[in-house]
């Protein structure tokens, strides 16, 4: 499993040299130190992060909503200098509060908090992902694709899908039978060589699509192809694998 991402937002750039002599880098990746509200929040979104550390100046009043948003997925530890800002924190629901000027050991102790809570979960993650392996390479039907799908694992056959998104080393599972998408750790190109046997053909550099799912086809003025599927979908056949179209019309 990848470290679980660290944002910090902070007016003094010692306050993360301070963290990154503490934290357990086996556990946390220190992706990012912001010392303005709307780049903090852009950037623990853009890298999904899992713990932010934010000082409470940089917080307006019209923040705080977003911050409180924000506790949903992310553990939220709030600096102040000021003891009455824990109180906030508390109905925000933060993970911690930290009186400021720091102390070390108190620093210590919100991290050691944060790696009890963390480690579990680190743990389940790598069993899930082992016992994923273990299925994919042990499969008993030659049909049977194995998916991890939020913390459970998810068994599909190639019939239930209708159409695979890819984006660097994830891929996107869209269902014949549910609006919800599946998102897998696996590379497009990989799942191609896994579902080519079934109907499954590529038709751009970040999807591919069954058949038999599709409706009809139609050109563009630019040379390319718009391929319309059963479900609606309009995607799109580029003309760099403009020699699929056989396979599709074959």
């Amino acid at each position: 499993m990848d470290r679980y991402n660290l944002v910090v937002g902070h007016n003094d750039p010692t306050f993360s040299d301070i963290l990154s002599q503490q934290i357990d880098n086996s556990l946390f990746e220190l992706t990012n130190v912001e010392s303005c509200f709307a780049k903090l929040i852009a950037a623990c979104k853009k890298t999904s992060a899992k713990v932010l550390f934010v000082q409470n100046e940089l917080i307006q009043e019209h923040d705080w909503p977003i911050l409180q948003s924000l506790a949903d997925s992310t553990e939220i530890i709030l600096l102040s200098s000021n003891r009455v800002d824990a109180a906030k924190a508390f109905e925000c629901d933060l993970f911690d509060f930290i009186l400021e000027p720091m102390v070390n050991s108190r620093l210590g102790k919100t991290l050691d908090k944060l790696a009890r809570m963390l480690a579990p979960e680190k743990q389940q993650f790598e069993l899930m992902s082992s016992l994923v392996q273990r299925f994919s390479s042990n499969q008993l039907d030659d049909q049977q694709i194995v998916l991890k799908d939020a913390g459970r694992i998810k068994f599909l056959t190639p019939d239930e899908i209708s159409w695979v998104g890819g984006a660097g080393n994830y891929v996107e599972l869209h269902l014949n039978q549910d609006e919800r998408t599946i998102l897998h750790r696996q590379t497009l190109s990989s799942m191609e060589q896994q579902l080519s046997p079934f109907g499954f053909i590529r038709i751009h550099r970040s999807a591919i699509i069954k058949k038999q799912a599709i409706r009809e086809i139609r050109p563009t003025d630019n040379g390319d192809y718009i391929v319309t599927l059963k479900d609606g979908a309009n995607l799109n056949l580029s003309r760099r694998y403009k020699q699929n179209m056989q396979g599709l019309i074959g």
